[in-house]
């Protein structure tokens, strides 16, 4: 679970997110208690970009309400945005929570208007399975996705270096399953793969070895390390007070641009 001071943060960041940018709504995706999704929609309903934004969290935590601040800074671009929850480790295997992410990714295409464009973004955990989602054809989503944003994702973390990952990501037959540098190949929509130098969890290795694989097979690919940013300052760009710092107002420019003009 997070720390009482990591949740306590969270609250106060969104508590000074701007809520009136939009309206959400919340819908099923299973009968699971955390197969929801929060549906934000921006006030002019001509938006036609749909972001679909999966959190981190180690895979064994995390909330969609937390990250009401993500939404708030792309609602201000003028984008609707789908945030899910999903099952988490211990209860479930990785097996599980990707089977989670295909389903919200299913539903949210499922509400979408045909010609609205969809981008996957997701930040540690969440950019590992939004990158699945993008490349693995056997998911059966890649087709609908226009473009994925990689927030500090881990990639290409085999063999792995926590004890507890030998069991989420198992069993052993299923390991090469969660490395997405597995995957790549030429008709995927284009990856922009964002990482913090200062990053201690996910090294930043991970979004430069998918980037080169990628473009090996002929796909699309560009990444971007900002300088005195580390893993969570990565997705706290988003956040109200933060976003005016010179570095989160160079991320934020990035991920605007891609978000409006794919390559």
């Amino acid at each position: 679970m997070p720390r009482i001071t990591d949740r306590l943060g969270l609250t106060i960041i969104n508590g000074l997110s701007v809520t009136a940018r939009g309206r959400a709504q919340s819908f099923e995706y299973g009968d699971e208690d955390r197969q929801r999704l929060d549906w934000y929609r921006p006030q002019d309903s001509r938006s036609k970009t749909c972001v679909l934004f999966f959190y981190g969290g180690n895979w064994r935590s995390g909330n969609r309400a937390d990250y009401r601040f993500v939404a708030d800074q792309l609602l201000s671009w003028g984008c609707q945005v789908m945030i899910p929850d999903y099952r988490l480790y211990p209860r479930v295997r990785f097996d599980a929570i990707l089977s989670d992410a295909v389903q919200a990714t299913n539903r949210c295409i499922e509400l979408l208007d045909r010609d609205t464009t969809l981008i996957i973004m997701g930040h540690s955990a969440g950019a590992q399975l939004g990158a699945l989602l993008t490349l693995n054809t056997s998911l059966e989503v890649s087709e609908r996705v226009s473009g994925f944003i990689g927030l500090a994702g881990p990639y290409d973390f085999y063999p792995f270096s926590e004890d507890d990952h030998w069991d989420l990501f198992g069993p052993e037959d299923l390991y090469a399953e969660s490395q997405a540098v597995n995957f790549v190949q030429p008709q995927a929509a284009p990856l922009y793969l964002l990482h913090g130098r200062e990053d201690r969890r996910v090294r930043r290795g991970n979004s430069k070895s998918l980037m080169e694989k990628q473009r090996e097979a002929g796909g699309v690919a560009n990444r971007a390390v900002y300088d005195h940013v580390g893993h969570v300052g990565l997705v706290l760009t988003f956040a109200p007070w933060l976003r005016r710092l010179p570095r989160n107002q160079s991320a934020l420019a990035d991920i605007r641009r891609f978000i409006q003009s794919p390559p």
